[in-house]
């Protein structure tokens, strides 16, 4: 384990491996990602971890010292999910020290959590009773849209899915140029279904003639290739392949 642990790099660290920490770590390896789970309950490792092909380190992610084994500065994400918000708190702020460019997202209980949990350096809050009781409520409202949701999102037997195209760093290769140009549903067969722009604005539909810029990201809804999403190319964004229009 020692030895996994000394090569990882690009890798997920998630703290804490209960309920939402499995569900995590299994969407993650599904992704194609490497998982490093950091759990300090001994009946929790010896019942969920021992036996597995995931990685994990025995301890409490709120120490620097057993934060530091799971090689932060080399990761990809965190992400927080103890039961107990001061401590995801405490695992945020260290974490952003050890690694000001690391993803972190963080579980909260109380909805007060929120804003020092971004304060500290999370990128996204994720409040999973109060997503509970919406999906609950929205099952009463909307049943048929919550199910098509599900198939989509959750479903591991789904073969389609909605997927984020990132422009960041692609140069003249795609930015400048039309959705239209880009030619993604044409060669693909996918739908383009959103846009959203570098400020943080989202465009809904966006039209076929809307330019891309540096830094947009393209959702897209489809079926898709199996495998870690690759890095933007002449041939494939995300995982869609695609082919540039003369």
């Amino acid at each position: 384990m020692k030895r996994r642990i000394e090569r990882v790099k690009d890798h997920v660290i998630i703290c804490g491996y209960g309920r939402n920490g499995r569900q995590a770590a299994m969407e993650a390896k599904q992704y194609g990602f490497e998982v490093l789970i950091i759990e300090k309950n001994e009946s929790i490792v010896k019942q969920y971890l021992e036996d597995s092909k995931l990685m994990y380190i025995q301890g409490d992610s709120t120490s620097d010292d057993v934060l530091l084994l799971a090689k932060p500065e080399l990761a990809c994400a965190l992400i927080t999910t103890l039961p107990n918000d001061a401590d995801n708190l405490f695992v945020v702020l260290s974490a952003k020290e050890m690694n000001p460019d690391l993803k972190i997202i963080s579980r909260a209980a109380d909805e007060n959590s929120n804003k020092k949990l971004r304060r500290a350096g999370a990128k996204n809050i994720i409040m999973s009773d109060k997503l509970g009781g919406h999906r609950m409520a929205r099952l009463i409202a909307e049943p048929d849209v919550v199910e098509f949701l599900d198939h989509v999102l959750i479903q591991q037997k789904s073969d389609v899915s909605i997927c984020e195209i990132s422009f960041a760093g692609s140069g003249s290769l795609f930015t400048g140029k039309t959705i239209r140009e880009l030619g993604v549903r044409d060669s693909s067969g996918v739908n383009n279904i959103g846009l959203r722009h570098a400020n943080g604005d989202y465009v809904l539909n966006p039209s076929p003639d809307m330019e891309i810029k540096s830094n947009d990201k393209l959702f897209c809804f489809g079926k898709y290739t199996t495998g870690r999403k690759t890095q933007s190319n002449a041939r494939s964004i995300g995982r869609f392949e695609v082919a540039i229009l003369d």
